[in-house]
């Protein structure tokens, strides 16, 4: 019996060893993403409290997997491709591509507008799916062509705020208010008591009770807007995406500079964002 209960401990031991380690490396995964350019090893090290001896094992095991790859010219570390290859097996159990890229192509082409798709994800959205618009890439272009230069005083939005797979707090853009004004009172104010309400630009709503408004207006017109709350420059509409049961499963948005003659007929692109977001919703019933 004595030696049944040591095994027991034993295994109980080994258990909690390899929760830690996955803990560990979840944070340190989590950690260098949150960090452009990558973060060093003192950097991680001192950050997360871990100590060396783990460390080395724990790093090593992250680069041989994939998950983590080492700068040979800065010696930083970053985000590896394994995680690239998960998270697009991911997005293909949820159906969503197949479901909603002819409608993004389309909503792109009849607005000029970029569109995308947003699901929520840990109390924030998850940019799924995204085309770009057509000027946008003319910008991109003229942008490169001068060497990085702002284009006719314009700064063209970093990569990493336009990748699929970005994070965007809730309540500052339109796919977000769509995603809460879907949830019930209790969980949006659960989430409004973790996530808080921070401002990112001057027009980003951080009133708890104007937010809470705003959302009744979603939910009884059936669509989003916002106005530069994300990003200075940028306005866009949304719209939900509904599942088989009724439930709404995600957004569907189309977002451009305000200043643009489109949006002089806001009501035309509304009524377009709401037709995707039924298409949408249709093909992935199919």
């Amino acid at each position: 019996m004595a030696i049944l209960a040591d095994e027991s401990m034993i295994l109980q031991m080994a258990v909690k060893e390899m929760t830690t380690s996955l803990d560990r490396a979840l944070a340190v995964l989590e950690l260098i993403e949150q960090t452009p350019g990558g973060m060093g090893s003192g950097e991680i090290r001192r950050r997360l409290q871990i100590p060396k001896s783990s460390y080395g094992y724990l790093i090593t095991r992250l680069i041989d997997k994939g998950y983590v790859m080492r700068d040979q010219e800065t010696h930083q570390y970053k985000i590896g491709l394994t995680p690239l290859v998960l998270a697009y097996g991911a997005l293909r159990e949820m159906g969503f591509r197949s479901a909603t890229e002819p409608t993004l192509y389309r909503l792109v082409s009849e607005t000029g507008l970029a569109a995308s798709i947003g699901v929520m994800e840990r109390h924030r959205v998850l940019l799924v799916d995204r085309v770009e618009s057509p000027e946008f890439a003319m910008e991109a272009v003229d942008f490169a062509n001068r060497g990085g230069k702002p284009v006719f005083g314009r700064i063209i939005r970093q990569r990493r705020e336009r990748d699929i797979g970005r994070e965007l707090p809730a309540h500052s853009n339109a796919l977000g208010k769509v995603l809460l004004a879907h949830l019930s009172r209790r969980h949006v104010l659960e989430i409004i008591a973790k996530e808080g309400l921070p401002s990112i630009t001057p027009k980003t709503i951080v009133s708890k009770v104007k937010l809470l408004a705003e959302l009744e207006r979603v939910r009884r017109q059936g669509f989003a807007e916002s106005d530069e709350e994300q990003y200075l420059g940028v306005r866009g509409v949304a719209a939900p995406i509904f599942d088989a049961s009724g439930e709404t499963c995600a957004a569907v948005s189309i977002t451009g500079d305000p200043a643009r003659e489109v949006w002089k007929d806001s009501k035309r692109l509304i009524e377009l964002v709401r037709a995707g977001g039924w298409a949408i919703s249709k093909s992935m019933r199919l």
